[in-house]
């Protein structure tokens, strides 16, 4: 099982970091390792939630990142994005291995048949990060028979969970004020996946019953955070730089257009901390708020008095004593001292824009709010869908494929009056603006000619745009 493990991790040498084979070798590489004993005796469901969530702390998933993994093998100049990435990705495997032998679950403890085990392992853990993502059926199907999944269908989904995943990564640039909301984002994720994994290995079933209620349940969360997180920038001293990071954020999530609208709604006019907390009923949602509202405050390590009123406020409104209140801020202080030097990194994350910031910005608003008619359009050009499905797929399109798509998207993106932007002469710049944003798992590399091999997407200047990846629904872990 060790040398199985290696030979994973050797994989990674040569692979992209991101990409479909680079993510299934790091799942090979954790599901190849030799599982714990099961604990003795079982543990209550109290028990499991309360070490789940013991373990987010620790490994620093309660804030969005994570550090360096075992399982993971990086090239010793990998960038900072590169390596949050990476430690955030196995990080939720781990998470999930976890929870697996907190539940006793056959395939996840000692004694279990070794190669059957390793395979059931690596299906089941995939499937968990593709139930996470509006893969509900297929991902239902894989985790409760994993021995039958077909390497195909493996294979198609390991490039979907790659494509979703990749928008959890910033490039090196900045400097990025959307950091908060980027990382509360992951920590969304981490939790939504968390949540799965203990209801799935508790029970020996996934349902998608549950991944839609974990789904509905990261919505409301990520709600939560942008309309907290847009307070607080009211309230901050250099609160329109962190307006626009935040608003940048979303704009890279290429989220189906309702929950765009919803968000952006939630980031342009957000209710008093009041009205907020009154809205939040569980425990461990009340917690994130305050949580993720101190992190937000204490990113640049001044906490200004705009900041102290509306977190104090808004831990008030939760009914939280400030014994609680002083707990919760030495836990986010001690955080950001031990991960100060890799989060000052990422705040270095940006790509320079190509386009003229306010432009750009106002080009992709408006694709969001038409996104609706155009994917219509879309679905009723033949053509054009199979070759996005096909894309969609994981497979490689032709440079004649390729061409198609593009011009058939901007075809269609001038038939709708306010896109008419499209139509004039240089409209075809405006294509990777109009790619982002449709809600099929695309990078927008997918379009275009053949170069280097990057598997993740570089995301756009912070300053432009300001808040980006890739919001939760059940009370994740």
């Amino acid at each position: 099982m060790v040398i199985e493990s290696l030979l994973y991790q050797s994989q990674q040498a040569g692979l992209p970091v991101g990409e479909r084979d680079w993510l299934l070798a790091v799942i090979g590489a954790i599901a190849s390792e030799r599982p714990p004993v099961a604990p003795s005796p079982p543990l209550s469901r109290r028990e499991r939630r309360e070490a789940i969530e013991v373990h987010l702390l620790e490994s620093g998933l309660a804030y969005g990142t994570s550090s360096a993994d075992p399982a993971i093998h990086l090239d010793t100049e990998a960038s900072p994005g590169i390596k949050a990435f990476s430690g955030l990705a196995a990080g939720m495997l781990r998470t999930c291995a976890q929870a697996a032998t907190l539940c006793g679950s056959p395939w996840f403890v000692a004694g279990a048949p070794l190669a059957e085990a390793a395979q059931a392992r690596r299906v089941q853990l995939l499937a968990l990060l593709a139930a996470a993502g509006d893969e509900a059926k297929t991902a239902s199907t894989m985790f409760n028979q994993p021995l039958q999944a077909p390497q195909s269908l493996v294979q198609r989904m390991a490039g979907k969970v790659a494509v979703r995943l990749s928008r959890r990564y910033l490039a090196e640039g900045g400097p990025f004020a959307g950091l908060p909301l980027h990382n509360g984002l992951c920590a969304i994720e981490v939790r939504t996946v968390a949540t799965l994994a203990l209801a799935a290995f508790s029970t020996g079933r996934l349902s998608p019953a549950a991944c839609h209620l974990a789904s509905q349940a990261a919505l409301a969360w990520r709600a939560v955070l942008v309309e907290l997180l847009a307070g607080l920038a009211q309230a901050q001293e250099k609160g329109a730089e962190s307006q626009r990071g935040f608003d940048q954020v979303l704009r890279d999530q290429r989220l189906p257009a309702r929950e765009a609208r919803l968000l952006r709604r939630a980031l342009a006019d957000p209710r008093s901390p009041e009205q907020v907390g009154a809205a939040l009923g569980s425990k461990a949602l009340r917690t994130f708020a305050v949580t993720h509202a101190l992190l937000a405050a204490l990113v640049d390590r001044h906490f200004d008095p705009g900041e102290v009123a509306f977190v104090e406020r808004l831990a008030e409104a939760l009914g939280m004593d400030a014994g609680e209140l002083a707990a919760l801020e030495v836990a986010v202080d001690d955080f950001y001292r031990q991960s100060g030097d890799a989060l000052a990194a990422l705040r270095r994350a940006e790509v320079p824009e190509r386009l003229p910031k306010a432009f750009g910005s106002r080009v992709q608003a408006a694709v969001v709010d038409n996104l609706d008619r155009l994917l219509q359009e879309i679905r009723e050009t033949r053509e054009l869908a199979e070759l996005l499905a096909k894309a969609t797929a994981g497979n490689t399109l032709s440079s004649e494929e390729k061409a198609k798509v593009r011009e058939q998207l901007i075809d269609l993106a001038k038939t709708i009056p306010a896109l008419a932007v499209f139509a004039a002469p240089m409209g075809s710049l405006l294509l990777p603006i109009l790619i982002k944003v449709l809600p099929f798992n695309l990078l927008p590399s997918s379009f275009a000619d053949e170069g280097p091999r990057l598997a993740l997407p570089p995301r756009r200047d912070a300053r432009a745009l300001g808040p980006s990846s890739k919001p939760p629904a059940r009370n994740p872990a």
